[in-house]
């Protein structure tokens, strides 16, 4: 096996214990930054982020919240780490959802999860407002980033009070709240792809092993950008607290409105994003180049740079470099998770000079289950399994255990049965281990088409060829029942064409040229793997707030 810098890990039982010592190491450093609508850049250090969750904490153990559920909705925002942090802190479980629910799933969540207080951002304050007066658990509601005089109290006012509390002590706070390592400080609801979304229990250890983990393998150096929403555990674990483990600052978005100007402001290091992100930016790269007649001279240099590789020479090329810094700024190093990266597309990053380091996790392990090296990377894998998770498959399925793996799914014990054999978890995701230990997923397993004479296939490998055709945006393929019984199917491809490539082309003409490309990707595939029927979709999958097509919604 080739030599892998791996990184020296320290553990924290709780996020208590967390916040102090990460205080302790970095203080004065800027622990998390962003750029308000004027492009104005606000700044919190690590001594002001541990100030100020003290001070809620103090504040919610005074209203009588400590140990209780709180529900925090709404769009990443500074207010929603610190409810987030106080909650956990104060040994009660931070509720994370999805703003981009519709408003009764967003009603059902809070309930679900027994929430006594909950956090919203203006945006779902009429959601939530009426669970006060529905006979529910929920007790009180607060704004997230709102303002003083609007007829509810701010965090702003919560950190306020206290800090006079804790004054009024000699500046220490008045509540000694034993945590047990193992005792659940999250509920995060699962992202819903292929069922109805799952209020999934993390323990403290679970996230907080799982973000220093986060840094073992892939290094992402002191400043990182991400505008993956806190609610889930990506944008959380790995992106959030991993960066103030190793004591790097944070640089976070909350609009996808305004991801790429801040992403420029940021001059980070590294991106921690999901795989439609990249595909954005790779697709307007190709796009500007055909604008301006330059494709077939940029096809040419790729072709180049790839036969330079070859021989071992590496440095990348000063027009490629110039592309690299027009689309993604500072940017050295892209971590993608959530979905699977095109393998094609994260060649030719590699020849403009960025490291691509595409990773596995599930929210039910917190979520990193593995991720690739920054010196040792085989970009068709997930990587190498985190040294706290132990990974075995059963019929090529993942299982996984280890302290990262959750305590169930709240309120849920058959759903939890389900999935659990022993300390084992059942991903439900289809997979595979080389002799070097590097990961590899072939499926999920709810996705597989299953044909009368017992072959199955991976829909995600026919769909990461399609969308290599210029034409096509996004696409799910299934298989079309197309007889009597449930097994007569054929695969069908439904696809979203892309809005500027597709431009004047009427519908026949779309479909004509598609089909054309889908012809050629047949003639290289047995029978049963062609695809025998396309569809085009004249609107957006409906998708998660990841960016993962929901399958049983399609």
């Amino acid at each position: 096996m080739n030599k892998i810098s791996t990184k020296p890990v320290e553990y924290y039982s709780d996020f208590a214990v967390f916040l102090e010592r990460i205080t302790g190491k970095y203080g004065e450093r800027r622990a998390v930054s962003w750029f308000t609508r004027r492009q104005e850049e606000m700044v919190k250090t690590f001594r002001e982020l541990n100030e100020e969750v003290l001070q809620l904490r103090e504040c919610f153990c005074s209203r009588g919240f400590a140990g209780k559920h709180v529900a925090v909705v709404g769009e990443n925002c500074y207010d929603w780490l610190l409810v987030y942090l106080a909650a956990a802190a104060s040994g009660g479980v931070a509720v994370c959802i999805d703003p981009e629910q519709s408003e009764e799933n967003i009603q059902q969540m809070v309930v679900r999860g027994d929430s006594a207080a909950v956090f919203v951002t203006a945006s779902c304050r009429d959601i939530c407002e009426p669970l006060l007066e529905k006979g529910t658990a929920v007790e009180d509601l607060f704004l997230l980033n709102g303002k003083a005089g609007t007829g509810r109290h701010t965090v702003e006012q919560l950190c306020a009070e206290g800090r006079e509390l804790m004054e009024r002590n000699g500046g220490k706070t008045a509540y000694d709240i034993p945590i047990d390592t193992k005792q659940t400080a999250a509920i995060v609801y699962t992202s819903g792809t292929t069922s109805l979304s799952k209020p999934v229990m993390l323990s403290h250890q679970a996230i907080l092993t799982n973000a220093c983990e986060s840094n073992y393998y892939a290094a992402a150096g002191p400043k990182s950008f991400s505008s993956l929403p806190f609610c889930h555990t990506y944008g959380m674990t790995c992106a959030v607290l991993a960066s103030w483990a190793r004591g790097a600052e944070l640089i976070f978005n909350g609009s996808l409105k305004t991801a790429m100007r801040d992403l420029h402001l940021s001059c980070a290091y590294s991106l921690l994003t999901v795989p439609l992100m990249v595909e954005a930016i790779h697709n307007q790269i190709w796009l500007t180049a055909e604008k301006e007649g330059k494709a077939g001279q940029l096809r040419k240099l790729m072709k180049f740079m790839r036969f330079k590789k070859r021989l071992g020479l590496k440095k990348p090329h000063r027009i490629l470099e110039d592309i690299r810094k027009k689309s993604v700024g500072t940017i050295q190093v892209i971590i993608c998770g959530g979905a699977h990266m095109s393998q094609e597309i994260a060649e030719e990053f590699n020849l403009m000079g960025l490291c691509m380091l595409q990773g596995y996790g599930i929210t039910e392990c917190s979520p990193l289950v593995s991720v690739n090296c920054n010196d040792w990377c085989k970009l068709e894998s997930v990587g190498l399994v985190l040294p706290s998770c132990e990974v075995k498959f059963e019929n090529k399925e993942i299982l996984v255990r280890g302290k990262t793996v959750m305590n169930g799914y709240y309120g849920m014990p058959e759903e939890t049965e389900e999935v659990m054999d022993g300390e084992w978890f059942r991903t439900g995701d289809l997979g595979e281990m080389d002799r070097d230990g590097f990961l590899y997923i072939t499926g999920r397993k709810k996705n597989l088409v299953v044909f009368k004479n017992g072959k199955k296939i991976s829909p995600e490998s026919l769909e990461e060829k399609i969308r290599r055709i210029p034409l096509v945006k996004d696409v799910l393929v299934y298989g079309a029942v197309s007889g009597v019984s449930a097994d007569d199917v054929k695969l069908a491809a439904s696809i979203y064409p892309d809005p500027e490539r597709a431009g004047m082309m009427s519908s026949y003409e779309i479909l004509e040229e598609l089909q054309r490309e889908i012809n050629k990707i047949n003639d290289a595939l047995p029978l049963y793997q062609q695809i025998q029927m396309v569809n085009i979709r004249e609107q957006e999958f409906d998708k998660t707030a990841m960016q993962k097509i929901k399958r049983y919604t399609v």
